[in-house]
């Protein structure tokens, strides 16, 4: 996937994206003729819809129809977005949720997922705080052969504690292998912090590597929980029945997996911890199957970590591919803002 390097392309892709967000359906070149109001004439737009297409930024859903972006024409739309402000109408809201609140802090964490959720139509996300505190060194990797490709990773730590986890490889693993892939992890992560093991085995992921390698990143992923945070967040979702009502959430299978996964606090603070990456305030976004969890790849994830009286948590808001970014993105980035002035 590219991002259209020439500007009509950019601008047709833009209006496409636009028209899909607000109508709900495929988007012909007539239609962005008659309502972008670009200055290209249908023919033109055909030209450059087919361009698209074959660049894998848009597609065709029936062989009749005008055509929908996919996950790689909102990335390539998404990637060109700087964050807005917030209107005055979500400033004025938000000023008066603070001052109801008052100084309770759950209260006000409440108060502002509701505003994220009202503002944005979809799930609002609050997770946290957790209180910053040391961070646990790893203190050894032991990998043990428990038969049947069942492979036992240990981690000590330096407080005292052993987090253990049972890893089904699926194949069986020779003895010397398994010495070499324990050195590996032992080499690699001893002397770290829990929440840093995943940046210090990135780069060996997609290398090229020996058996040995292999199998050690192989059972640190599988076992990934080991190396999760040391306490769980409270995690708040707002807005649910508001985003239910729009046509993505519709599906049943699709609905049940993800109230599962809402449901299952544990899973979505470890997607979270995996997703959101930069600093505070840096919002992170993933797009249909760029999500860390496969109940989460029909939707868009955009979050944030926030920082309030010391602690730390988590912002965003999940909803349909078919997103007003834009809006949505200065919203996150203005509530957050809220939230840092307040510390």
């Amino acid at each position: 996937m590219r991002t259209p390097v020439d500007e009509r392309d950019r601008r047709v892709l833009q209006a496409l994206i636009r028209i899909y967000v607000e109508r709900r359906e495929p988007v012909s070149s007539r239609m962005i003729e008659e309502e972008a109001n670009l200055g290209i004439r249908s023919a033109s737009i055909r030209n450059v819809l087919g361009r698209l297409e074959r660049e894998g930024l848009v597609v065709k859903p029936h062989s009749s129809s005008g055509r929908i972006p996919t996950d790689e024409g909102y990335r390539a739309f998404v990637d060109q977005l700087l964050p807005g402000d917030l209107a005055r109408e979500q400033e004025e809201a938000i000023d008066h949720a603070l001052r109801e609140a008052g100084e309770d802090l759950s209260q006000l964490l409440q108060a502002m997922a509701r505003m994220l959720g009202r503002f944005s139509s979809n799930i609002a996300i609050m997770a946290g705080p957790k209180e910053k505190k040391e961070s646990s060194l790893i203190d050894g990797v032991e990998l043990h052969d428990r038969g049947a490709g069942h492979i036992l990773l240990a981690v000590s730590l330096d407080s005292g504690k052993v987090r253990t986890e049972l890893v089904d490889l699926k194949r069986e693993v020779k003895p010397g292998i398994l010495i070499a892939a324990s050195s590996f992890l032992a080499e690699r992560l001893t002397g770290h912090r829990l929440e840093d093991c995943r940046r210090q085995l990135e780069p060996y992921l997609t290398a090229e590597a020996d058996e040995a390698r292999s199998v050690a990143t192989d059972v640190a992923q599988m076992g990934r929980g080991v190396f999760g945070p040391e306490q769980m967040l409270r995690i708040t979702f707002e807005g649910i029945p508001e985003a239910l009502e729009q046509p993505e959430f519709a599906d049943p299978v699709r609905l049940k997996n993800l109230l599962e996964l809402v449901a299952r606090h544990e899973l979505f603070e470890q997607a979270l911890d995996e997703f959101v990456t930069g600093e505070v305030g840096q919002v992170s976004l993933a797009i249909g199957r760029e999500n860390p969890l496969q109940a989460l790849h029909p939707f868009t994830l955009m979050a944030t970590r926030y920082e309030l009286g010391g602690a730390t948590g988590y912002l965003g808001v999940l909803g349909p591919r078919r997103m007003r970014y834009a809006r949505t993105l200065a919203l996150i980035h203005g509530i957050a803002a809220h939230l840092d002035r307040l510390s």
